[in-house]
């Protein structure tokens, strides 16, 4: 591989990682609306896809070892993705008891209740 096609994909690869850490602050700085997290979970695919384009070339490519580089993205990744998901659904975190999500353990995530899916309860006949 020739140094100005290596460089370009470690700067592609590095710019990369960067979009993912700032996608991870967003959620660490607090409350947000539902529709700018699932924006930005709509966001992580395209960003791991372009960080494995880049890391599978220069590891195809590359007499180096970027093993523990991408290692270090993908750990990253799936924290960052798992934490989306449990902002954008957050009665359906496993092992999470009953008594957790009706005490607001999820409260501070700012997602609004009304997402949560409705239960439709039986029909009560009144007296005429």
């Amino acid at each position: 591989m020739d140094s100005d096609r290596r460089q370009h994909l470690l700067r592609q690869r590095t710019v990369t990682r960067g979009m993912l850490t700032r996608i991870q602050h967003f959620y660490e700085a607090g409350e947000h609306k539902i529709n700018e997290i699932q924006v930005r979970f709509n966001k992580l695919s395209d960003v791991f896809n372009r960080y494995d384009t880049a890391q599978s070339e220069l590891e195809l490519s590359d007499d180096t070892d970027h093993s523990g580089d991408r290692e270090l993205f993908e750990n990253q990744y799936y924290e960052v993705k798992a934490k989306f998901i449990e902002l954008l659904h957050p009665g359906d975190n496993p092992g999470q008891s009953d008594n957790d999500s009706e005490h607001g353990s999820n409260h501070s995530s700012g997602v609004n209740r009304a997402s949560k899916s409705h239960v439709k309860l039986p029909s009560i006949q009144l007296p005429s």
